[in-house]
C-alpha cells in the first residue's frame, strides 16, 4: 500500500505549533526561573572540555539538559555574583577532562580567587584528572577526587602535524611566500619537519607554560616545585589515594556520596532544606539573576567579542570546522554599540588565531573608526595572535593574560599545484586566454619565476602594512617594530615587556579600564551589553540550529584535536580553491598548543 506524502501545509503546521510550544516553554521559564532557588544553596558548576569564549544561544531550550556547558565569560560572572550572593553557601567546581588554553585558567584562577576573598568557600571535585584539571583545581580551598579513580599528570606536549609527504602521494604540492622564517604557518605544507625557528617559538611557550604551571600547583598545595615536577617524570598515574598521600588533593570520596553529603549539611526540617533542590547548576543560577549583575547606572558598556578565525563572510568555514568571526558581524556590533547612547564604552575581548588578512585588517578599520566616538579597550583571552593581534590595534589601550598566546605579527600565502593529481587522475586540460598572465597563476601548474615574484610582492605589501599598523599604534620605530614582529609569537608576559600590550588583566581589568576612559562614575556597577548578540530562540531554529546533531547529540570536535586540525586544513584547501589564482594570503598563527 503506498504511503500519502505529508503536504507542505501540513508540515509548515506542525512547524509552526512546535515553534509556539518551544516559547511557551521558554516564557513559562522565564517567569518561573526568580522563584526556582532556595534561600540557601550550594553553586555547582560543571567545567570540562574546551572552553568556549562565549556561549552561542542565549536561552535553554526545554528538552535540552539544564548542566548544558557553559562558556568562560559564564563562567567567571557567574562566580563574580556568587561572592556578593548571600544565599550562596559555597561553590563546587565538578571537573573533568578540561582541555582550554593556559590564559583561560589563569582567567578562572583569577575569578575563583575573588570568589573566596568575598567569603565563600570553594571546592574542586575532580575526577579521572590530568595536568589542567589539577591546575585549575589547585586555586580551590578543597580538593576532592574521586574514590577509584586516577589521576594522569604527564606534563605538557605540544603537537605539530605536516602534510607535506600526505599531499606530495596525492599529487598536490604548494609554493610559499613568507615573511621572515619565524611565521612558520607554511610549514605543515611545505615541510616534512618543524623548521628550527618554529621549534624555538612552541619550545619557549611550553616554557613559559609550564613553569607558570608547576610553579602555581606546587604554591597552591603547599609542596616544592621540584617534588610535584618529580611526582609528573616519576609517577605520573596516581590513584586517588596516592594522590591524597602526596598532597595533591585533600580528600577521596564517591560522587553521589559527595554530593549526597553536601544535602546533608542542610538540617532536614529547617527552611533552608530543600533535597536536591540545594545544589543548584550555574545554568540555573544563570537563568534566576541579573544578568551579569544588575547595575546600579543606566550606562553600560559594550563587549565586543571577537572569537575563533578571523574569516571574510559567515559560511566561509566548513562543517566541522570550528567556527569563524566574520566582517559583517563585526561591523553590526559595532553600529549597535555606537548607536545605543546608553553605551559610553566598548570592550573588546578577543579570543582569536587570526585568519583572512583582508578581514582582519578590514575589522581594524573598523575598530579604529569607532574608537573615535567612543572610548575602545581591548582584552585578550586565550588567544590573540597574527590577525587577532591586528584587531586588538585599533584600541586605546590593551590588557593580556600573562599567559595570552599573541603577537605572531606576520603574513604568509600559499599557492597550491595539482598538475601530478591530474596526470593521476587522468584529467585533461585545455586553455584559450587573452592575456600574458591569464593562466599564470592557475592550480594546474606551478608558478614561474615572473608569477612568483609578483606573490611575494603581494605578500609584502601587506607584512608592511601590518608592520606600520603596528608602529602607529604602538607609537614605536618601525625598526623597532620589526625587530619583535617576523612572525614571532609571544607569551602576555613578554609582549608587554616588548612594547606589544600595554599591560596583563583580565576582562574586569579591561572593564574598569574602559570605565575610567569614558569619565563614568566608578562606585556606580554599570550595565553590559554583550555583542554579537546570542541567538534568541526563533533566530536559532530559522538558522537551522535545531538540526545542528553535534549541538544536541554529541560536543563539538576539540579545537586542538587531530582531526579538529586536519579540517582547518581541508577548509584552507578549500578557500585556495576559492579564491582568484588559488592563493590565500594569510594572518594567522600556525599552531596549537594543547595541555595533555
Amino acid at each position: 500500500m503506498q504511503k500519502k506524502k505529508m503536504s507542505a501545509g501540513k508540515i509548515g503546521c506542525i512547524v509552526v505549533v512546535l515553534v509556539f510550544l518551544v516559547l511557551g516553554i521558554g516564557v513559562y521559564r522565564l517567569f518561573t526561573a526568580q522563584k526556582s532557588l532556595p534561600e540557601t544553596f550550594v553553586l555547582t558548576i560543571e567545567i570540562s572540555g574546551d572552553i568556549g569564549e562565549t556561549a552561542e544561544s542565549g536561552f535553554s531550550l526545554p528538552f535540552e539538559p539544564e548542566s548544558k556547558e557553559l562558556s568562560l565569560q559564564d563562567i567567571i560572572f557567574l562566580l563574580d555574583k556568587a561572592g556578593g550572593d548571600e544565599r550562596v553557601r559555597g561553590v563546587l567546581l565538578d571537573i573533568s577532562g578540561v582541555r582550554t588554553g593556559s590564559a583561560k585558567i589563569q582567567q578562572l584562577h583569577r575569578a575563583i580567587e575573588q570568589t573566596k576573598k568575598a567569603g565563600k568557600p570553594v571546592n574542586a571535585f575532580l575526577r579521572n584528572a590530568g595536568d589542567q584539571d589539577v591546575w585549575l583545581a589547585s586555586a580551590c580551598d578543597t580538593i576532592i577526587t574521586e574514590r577509584g579513580g586516577y589521576l594522569l599528570l604527564d606534563g605538557l606536549k605540544a603537537e605539530m602535524l605536516f602534510f607535506t609527504e600526505t599531499l606530495e602521494k596525492l599529487g598536490v604540492t604548494f609554493q610559499a611566500a613568507q615573511w621572515s622564517a619565524w611565521k612558520s604557518g607554511v610549514e605543515p605544507f611545505t615541510r616534512s619537519s618543524a623548521s628550527p625557528e618554529y621549534r624555538e617559538q612552541v619550545e619557549m611557550m611550553l616554557d613559559g607554560v609550564y613553569d607558570t604551571y608547576t610553579g602555581y600547583v606546587a604554591r597552591q598545595r603547599e609542596i616544592p616545585v621540584e617534588t610535584y615536577e618529580h611526582i609528573i617524570d616519576e609517577k605520573t598515574v596516581l590513584s586517588a589515594n596516592e594522590a591524597k598521600e602526596l598532597k595533591i588533593v585533600d580528600k577521596v570520596s564517591g560522587h553521589w556520596e559527595y554530593r549526597e553529603k553536601i544535602k546533608k549539611s542542610f538540617e532536614p526540617g529547617s527552611a533552608n532544606y530543600r533535597g536536591d533542590d540545594v545544589l543548584v547548576s550555574g545554568s540555573r543560577y544563570k537563568a534566576a539573576v541579573s544578568w551579569p549583575y544588575k547595575p546600579g547606572t543606566k550606562e553600560s558598556i559594550a563587549v565586543i567579542t571577537v572569537s575563533g578565525p578571523i574569516v571574510r563572510f559567515a559560511d566561509d568555514m566548513i562543517a566541522g570546522a570550528e567556527q569563524g568571526f566574520d566582517e559583517a558581524s563585526l561591523r553590526k556590533a559595532v553600529e549597535s554599540a555606537l548607536e545605543d547612547e546608553s553605551v559610553k564604552a566598548m570592550v573588546l575581548r578577543i579570543d582569536s588565531p587570526g585568519g583572512d588578512a583582508l578581514a582582519s585588517a578590514n575589522m581594524f578599520q573598523i575598530l579604529d573608526s569607532a574608537r573615535v566616538k567612543k572610548p575602545l579597550v581591548a582584552s585578550m583571552s586565550g588567544v590573540a595572535a597574527s590577525g587577532g593581534y591586528m584587531v586588538a590595534l585599533a584600541a586605546d589601550s590593551i590588557f593580556a593574560e600573562p599567559l595570552t598566546v599573541t603577537g605572531s605579527i606576520g603574513v604568509y600565502a600559499l599557492k597550491p599545484e595539482v598538475s601530478e593529481l591530474q596526470e593521476k587522475i587522468g584529467l585533461k586540460r585545455e586553455v584559450i586566454t587573452r592575456g600574458e598572465n591569464a593562466d599564470a597563476f592557475t592550480v594546474f601548474k606551478p608558478l614561474d619565476e615572473a608569477a612568483f615574484a609578483r606573490f611575494m610582492e603581494t605578500t609584502e605589501w601587506i607584512y608592511d602594512d601590518f608592520l606600520a599598523k603596528v608602529a602607529r599604534s604602538r607609537k614605536m620605530k618601525l625598526e623597532d617594530v620589526d625587530a619583535v614582529a617576523g612572525g614571532r609569537v609571544w607569551i602576555g608576559k613578554l609582549a608587554v615587556k616588548n612594547g606589544l600590550v600595554d599591560r596583563t588583566g583580565g576582562l574586569q581589568d579591561a572593564l574598569r579600564a574602559a570605565q575610567s576612559m569614558a569619565g563614568m562614575d566608578s562606585s556606580a556597577v554599570p550595565g553590559l551589553k554583550f555583542y554579537p548578540e546570542r541567538k534568541g530562540v526563533m533566530e536559532y531554529l530559522l538558522s537551522g540550529g535545531a538540526g545542528d546533531y553535534s549541538k544536541f547529540f554529541g560536543k563539538e570536535l576539540p579545537a586542538g584535536s587531530i582531526v579538529s586540525r586536519s579540517l582547518r586544513t581541508l577548509d584552507l584547501l578549500m578557500q585556495l580553491e576559492q579564491n582568484p589564482g588559488g592563493m590565500y594570503i594569510m594572518t594567522m598563527l600556525p599552531y596549537d598548543i594543547v595541555i595533555e
